[in-house]
């Protein structure tokens, strides 16, 4: 099935009678309209500040990432996954590292954060969008008390973790998992800095890992 957002830049009823056509394929699993009026060009289709109007189906898309035992959830205005069995493999790897009091930055909807719930003593998982808190949060409703209880989310970009003193905490393991762009030169220097004993680094750039990589060992002493 298929989750549509069709992105204008203004509002009318064509837009709305073309997102009902849409509805009526049985291949469609949900459609929704986003407005994004920024006239400032660039490259982000989506405006965190546009309106979302949802027009048919399930406000979420519902992934389990091959039965790990949480159901995530993506509405159309969080980050998915473009290879959801190639993450689940590094979700398997990330849970057999992680342990004790985890902090977790750039955490998205909690797609790694929640899965390795259970390994750990507690969690605190951050990012900027304000949609993901909603979607971690049911997500988290579906796990038993006990895990529940272990688990919060602060609504915050890796910087303003680090300016808020997340990282002077006292946590077991820092997870991390930037854009292709990789970490902030301030987190690099708050982790390093940082009293976590374990560093979990997801690459989503080989050649900003190299450069993160470098100075984390150069700054703070770590193996990689």
């Amino acid at each position: 099935t298929v989750a549509v957002t069709l992105v204008v830049n203004g509002s009318g009823s064509d837009v709305e009678a073309l997102a009902r056509e849409i509805a009526r394929d049985p291949v469609c699993h949900s459609v929704w309209i986003h407005t994004n009026e920024k006239w400032k060009h660039s490259n982000a289709v989506f405006d965190v500040e546009g309106d979302w109007k949802h027009v048919h189906g399930p406000r979420h898309v519902a992934d389990d990432f091959g039965g790990k035992g949480v159901e995530l959830r993506f509405p159309p205005n969080v980050f998915r996954q473009a290879n959801p069995e190639a993450f689940s493999n590094i979700v398997d790897a990330v849970k057999a590292e992680a342990r004790g009091k985890c902090l977790e930055l750039y955490g998205g909807v909690g797609t790694i954060g929640l899965n390795v719930l259970e390994g750990v003593d507690s969690l605190v998982c951050s990012d900027s969008n304000p949609n993901n808190v909603p979607a971690f949060e049911g997500a988290l409703k579906t796990l038993n008390k006990r895990l529940r209880k272990r688990a919060t989310y602060v609504g915050l970009d890796a910087e303003g973790m680090v300016e808020a003193g997340w990282l002077k905490k006292d946590f077991d393991t820092v997870i991390v998992d930037p854009p292709r762009k990789g970490c902030g030169r301030a987190v690099l220097e708050a982790v390093n800095a940082s009293k976590a004993g374990r560093l979990v680094y997801v690459s989503c750039g080989f050649d900003a890992f190299v450069r993160d990589k470098q100075t984390l060992e150069e700054g703070g002493g770590w193996v990689v």
